[in-house]
């Protein structure tokens, strides 16, 4: 097995890496925020709606109008 021998860059990923830990840690105050509870209700709600559909419910109701 041969071993490559070349330039190494020191510091440079460690300088990049803090860099990109500085711009995702800032929190904009424009920046939308969902919660946990948000995420369950959406999932919840779109599993009932395709639950609904699977079973014509949303067929039956739109038939109607």
């Amino acid at each position: 097995m041969a071993v490559k021998k070349g330039k190494k860059k020191e510091g440079s990923g460690i300088q990049q890496a803090a860099g990109l830990i500085r711009y995702f840690d800032e929190e904009s105050e424009d920046a939308w925020r969902i919660t946990p509870f948000q995420i369950y209700m959406a999932c919840i709600g779109l599993s009932a709606f395709f639950y609904l559909v699977n079973h014509g419910v949303i067929g039956w109701i739109m038939d109607m109008f």
